[in-house]
């Protein structure tokens, strides 16, 4: 196990919005959580946060260049060894009907440490 490895606490579910059904008129919360899994205490991080649009719909290709349209940082607390950190809520939105990227890169600062995944979601148009 290395020293300091950043995970996702839940990693079935790493990131998830606070909507089952997100609709293009509403704003929204994404929520994710982060874990020091290493053996050593890691001082205080930012995890980078963005949303992309995926035309080609979901999951869309790592190959294709997309486009953010939101990007944000958020600072997180310095985590002991093992120790979770809390929930971190970002509040975004609306956005047109379409596929969206929600991709977060932990402990982004510190070069290494972290891990990068995303979960892509559907907003559907309002009725």
């Amino acid at each position: 196990m290395a020293d300091i490895v950043i995970v996702f606490a839940d990693p079935s579910n790493p990131i998830v919005t606070d909507l089952a059904i997100v609709h293009d008129n509403e704003s929204f919360t994404v929520q994710w959580s982060a874990v020091n899994a290493g053996v050593k205490d890691v001082p205080a991080f930012v995890d980078m946060f963005e949303i992309t649009r995926i035309p080609e719909g979901c999951p869309g290709s790592d190959d294709t260049k997309h486009d953010v349209v939101f990007k944000t940082d958020a600072s997180e607390a310095q985590l002991a060894a093992g120790a979770a950190g809390k929930l971190v809520e970002a509040k975004v939105g609306p956005f047109p009907a379409g596929s969206y990227r929600l991709t977060v890169e932990l402990a982004a600062d510190l070069d290494g440490i972290g891990i990068k995944t995303f979960n892509c979601i559907e907003i559907v148009r309002a009725t």
